[in-house]
């Protein structure tokens, strides 16, 4: 199981690279991991997509519009 700091570490890189998309991506891999039958590996990259969207929450203005 991976560390909390592992978890944000990954979701930071993840917004770094891929922006808006980063919890999106996250959750295309935890369903690759469901797929083969890795339930903990899913299991952490649902937690790095909660963790990215809640950076990508952090950094957005109240005023600022997703499209």
């Amino acid at each position: 199981m991976a560390t909390e700091s592992e978890v944000l570490k990954t979701a930071n890189l993840l917004v770094d690279t891929y922006g808006d998309m980063a919890p999106a991506g996250a959750k295309i891999r935890a369903d690759h991991l469901m797929d083969s039958g890795d339930i903990r590996g899913r299991a952490v990259w649902l937690r790095i997509a909660r963790a990215a969207e809640r950076l990508l929450a952090e950094d957005r203005p109240e005023t600022a519009v997703l499209h």
